[in-house]
């Protein structure tokens, strides 16, 4: 195993949350990580929700975003510092974005651009796949 290739098709915060702190790690660790966003996955990157903090969840989620006492950094902020720690990597499902007749410009400035599934899986070749 190379790495981790992680599908990211839920909109609930607490998954794309957990997605965030094993890519975190693994990129500082040096280990490489390859997330796929593709489906209900996309919701949480859109510049509006993002903004206005309209996130989809259960409790989890509920209580992350009413921590006052507890600093726990959205999602978006821990992608970005493990880009710049390590080899992380962020694409967007093609097909999707067609589907949902979305831009790059619509989400959060965090993906590495769009990929197909082929792309995907030749990426994915010599990884541990999660599907989340």
């Amino acid at each position: 195993m190379n790495g981790f290739a992680i599908v990211l098709a839920s909109e609930e915060l607490e998954r794309v949350q957990a997605v965030s702190i094993i890519s975190s790690v693994a990129a500082a660790s040096e280990i490489p990580v390859d997330i796929f966003v593709t489906m209900n996955g996309f919701r949480p990157f859109e510049r509006e929700v993002v903004e206005n903090t309209d996130f989809a969840g259960g409790r989890a989620a509920e209580a992350m975003m009413n921590a006052e006492d507890v600093d726990v950094p959205l999602f978006t902020e821990q992608l970005e510092q493990a880009k710049s720690l390590g080899p992380l990597s962020i694409h967007a499902c093609e097909m999707t974005m067609d589907l949902m007749d979305k831009e790059l410009e619509d989400f959060v400035d965090l993906f590495d651009g769009k990929l197909g599934v082929s792309g995907f899986i030749s990426a994915a070749e010599d990884k541990q796949v999660i599907f989340v």
